[in-house]
């Protein structure tokens, strides 16, 4: 008998302020479980929860639970008009060229789905909970006349999303960041059909 597992009952979408207090700690506390704990990254930890000076009041959350209310996925979008992530922590990635910065523009970072209990074990592609999520991204990235999505992340992700038929351009070649290789993307967000 197969298993069913219910990734996403919901997506909550919006800044600190709209989100219920609990809803935001469990986010952190998710962050935490994914990018500390599992992925072992040095990051600040505030009371326990994995939050940065990022987390601000213009940042914009995504966060999935399912019917339990337990978060399953979550992401944030900043703006590139002010500081951000990629020109900040990470500019060997830019290689020598200015850091993106205009109000299409939006970064994308802290983005993780739990698939552990999935079962589905190493693909050749994209999970459905990430897929899901990001195409939830995209669609409000969309609606908010945000065109380019920008992400650090690894390269082996890029090729998953480039499988995925994802429109991804690097903004520079690949360079080392704690000892993995990683590269900064462009995402476009126009839907496929556009």
């Amino acid at each position: 008998m197969t298993e069913e597992y219910e990734f996403v009952a919901a997506i909550a979408i919006g800044n600190r302020g709209e989100f219920a207090p609990m809803l935001m700690e469990s986010m952190h506390e998710f962050r935490r479980e994914m990018f500390v704990q599992r992925l072992g990254w040095s990051l600040p930890l505030l009371e326990g929860d994995e939050r940065d000076q990022y987390d601000r009041e213009d940042t914009v959350y995504f966060v999935a639970v399912d019917s339990a209310e337990s978060v399953t996925a979550c992401a944030r979008l900043l703006p590139t008009t002010s500081a951000y992530m990629l020109p900040d922590l990470f500019p060997q990635l830019l290689g020598g060229v200015a850091a993106p910065r205009h109000s299409s523009i939006w970064e994308l970072s802290r983005f993780a789905a739990n698939v552990r209990t999935t079962r589905e074990g190493r693909v050749l592609s994209l999970s459905r909970p990430t897929l899901e999520l990001l195409s939830s991204v995209l669609e409000f990235a969309r609606e908010q006349g945000i065109e380019h999505l920008v992400l650090v992340t690894s390269i082996a992700i890029e090729r998953l999303m480039l499988r995925s038929s994802f429109d991804v351009h690097r903004v520079a070649p690949p360079a080392s960041v704690g000892g993995a290789l990683c590269v900064a993307l462009l995402i476009s967000t126009r839907a496929a059909s556009e």
